[in-house]
């Protein structure tokens, strides 16, 4: 199949007038211009009418495969017709060479799809399995969770698959192994789980470096600019994904690593007030009572939650005490 898809792809290039080709080229350019600036009507726009010119466009398809993952709903959600389309696109720019003769964006926009894929089908066979428990009929919801379940698993290891592709030529390691971290956590794989999370943050360490580094290095002020904000998305990433790391040691009762984590988190914005009562409940694991007992009140004077909300009622609870 995949060498029938590259003939296709062949013949459709050839056909293309020198005319032709440097629109085609124009068009591109412009589609992912769009796309960068957040411009996606735009970049649509360029997409379809370059699909018209040559419908089998590797970097047109790709584009368009990557519009739809990014607008398609929750991977719990009900609606799943744009991660669908996005996941066959995807699949049929994949089929059209060899994996490891692929653009990186493409491996990395295909692993996305079949890992909220993944998700997708591990949420539904968790459902049936919940709905098994309360049905007179079990037989017939167990069976469709086990089909569930079996394609979760299908999409997950064709996620790795590519990702790790990634790692082993020396692209987008940061995000391969934090999406690697991601798929571990949904499979409850804990050792995988350590290996991808310090993976992660070794090359977020080395990525925030680098970006500093060209900061000090240019004297372009547009330039410094867009790498202050690159530094300042790297930021928030480290927030988000540390304090995702930390509750998964919470939950697997590994607290001094969790602690690990919510002290970077604090350090690095010290106005982070879920991440006070976050790590409050973990010094209550480790003994830390009176510890624990500040990082509550530093939640309550800061947190924006209404009063009954329960983590304001836990931490007064613990402050009673």
């Amino acid at each position: 199949m995949r060498y029938a898809a590259l003939l296709l792809l062949l013949c459709a290039c050839n056909s293309l007038s020198i005319e032709q080709r440097n629109e085609l080229a124009q068009i591109q350019e412009r589609a992912k211009n769009y796309f960068d600036r957040g411009l996606i009507a735009q970049a649509i726009g360029q997409i379809d009418r370059g699909l018209e010119l040559a419908p089998e466009d590797y970097q047109l398809n790709t584009l368009k495969g990557t519009i739809l993952l990014r607008q398609s709903s929750s991977a719990l959600g009900q609606d799943h017709r744009l991660l669908d389309e996005a996941t066959a696109l995807l699949e049929k720019v994949f089929e059209t060479r060899a994996a490891n003769r692929h653009e990186p964006y493409l491996l990395f926009n295909y692993a996305l799809a079949q890992e909220k894929q993944g998700r997708r089908n591990l949420g539904e066979s968790i459902s049936l399995r919940d709905q098994a428990t309360r049905a007179p009929e079990k037989a017939p919801l167990l069976e469709k969770a086990e089909a569930a379940t079996a394609a979760a698993n299908a999409y997950f290891a064709g996620a790795r698959e590519h990702l790790a592709t990634l790692i082993e030529r020396g692209e987008l390691l940061r995000l391969s192994h934090q999406h690697l971290l991601l798929i571990a956590q949904d499979l409850r794989e804990d050792a995988a789980f350590d290996d991808h999370q310090k993976a992660y943050l070794a090359q977020l360490g080395k990525d925030q470096a680098f970006v500093k580094a060209e900061i000090e290095r240019t004297p372009i002020p547009g330039y410094e600019q867009k790498r202050l904000q690159d530094l300042e998305d790297l930021k928030a990433e480290e927030l988000e994904m540390r304090t995702l790391i930390a509750e998964h040691y919470y939950l697997t009762r590994d607290y001094k690593l969790a602690l690990d984590m919510l002290d970077r988190v604090l350090a690095l914005d010290p106005r982070r007030s879920v991440d006070y009562y976050n790590r409050g409940r973990v010094l209550l694991e480790l003994d830390r009572a009176e510890d624990a007992a500040k990082d509550f009140r530093s939640f309550l004077s800061i947190s924006d939650l209404p009063d009954d909300n329960p983590k304001k009622a836990f931490a007064y609870s613990k402050l009673l005490k």
